[in-house]
């Protein structure tokens, strides 16, 4: 199994984040394997090579099967994915706070917690880049289609990142609790303004993107440090104690953080092997 994050090339530093490739095989006369996916602060562009993913909404009952060229917006719902067996590859472009409303010039609001066909949205161009990605050898050349493909896109660009950007990158690193007041002075923005410039760029407003992003980082520092108590945790993270945090993870989540963790132990790159 190959589970990697890549940083991109310097060109595409100020849009994209990183890279996430995962491939693994798997015996198809075993249990497909599900990963939980709680909501975290990212948003991009995803490439399906080889086989397909089924995601469940568990609070909506909604299942379906995603397409195989996807552009996802901000999650905010608590979503299961069925991995496929036998031979599965794909590779997904994080893209910096704004990063694809300026590649693309696309409002992240219509995204917010979807996942669409990326061809119905950006043109049939990005099939060709499936296309080519299908024909490489490696995964060095995968990435190299991508990156192509981005760096075309980005000589079109025309705006410059704006200071909602920085603001999200802000509370991406530092989800605290703050005032609007505050932030939107430091934009140069009303407080409405702020929201609305926030809703375009990232898909939802900047007090439940920071709850998600506190979130996130809250998961990751736990699975990270299991000997740590749920009440160093939350104090750790600023919660005002052990019961904030139990009401985050159940909204976000749907479950409790200890189920969670046992959860997320069972994702495929938790529990298969390199290949």
């Amino acid at each position: 199994m190959i589970y990697q994050r890549i940083p991109p090339q310097l060109a595409l530093q100020a849009f994209v984040k990183e890279y996430l490739l995962l491939h693994f095989r798997y015996d198809p006369t075993n249990s497909p394997l599900v990963k939980p996916f709680p909501p975290l602060p990212e948003h991009g562009l995803e490439f399906f090579l080889k086989g397909l993913v089924t995601s469940l909404n568990p609070s909506t009952g909604v299942e379906k099967i995603e397409p195989r060229i996807a552009i996802f917006g901000q999650p905010v719902s608590r979503i299961n994915f069925k991995m496929p067996t036998a031979d599965y590859l794909m590779i997904r472009v994080i893209f910096h706070v704004g990063g694809l409303f300026r590649l693309f010039r696309i409002p992240l609001s219509e995204f917010t917690d979807l996942k669409v066909d990326a061809e119905s949205i950006i043109g049939q161009e990005v099939r060709g880049i499936n296309d080519r990605l299908a024909n490489t050898n490696g995964y060095s050349e995968m990435l190299a289609v991508v990156e192509y493909y981005l760096l075309s896109k980005i000589r079109q660009v025309r705006a410059d990142s704006h200071a909602v950007d920085q603001i999200g990158q802000l509370l991406l690193h530092n989800p605290t609790s703050f005032s609007l007041d505050w932030l939107a002075n430091q934009a140069c923005l009303s407080p409405r303004q702020l929201e609305r410039k926030f809703v375009e760029r990232l898909g939802i407003g900047p007090k439940l993107y920071s709850r998600i992003a506190r979130f996130h980082q809250t998961f990751l520092w736990k699975e990270a440090h299991p000997d740590a108590d749920w009440l160093t945790v939350a104090v750790h993270f600023g919660y005002t104690d052990f019961h904030h945090l139990f009401k985050e993870f159940k909204e976000f989540a749907g479950v409790t953080p200890n189920t969670l963790l046992a959860q997320y132990a069972l994702s495929p790159e938790k529990i298969l092997r390199l290949v």
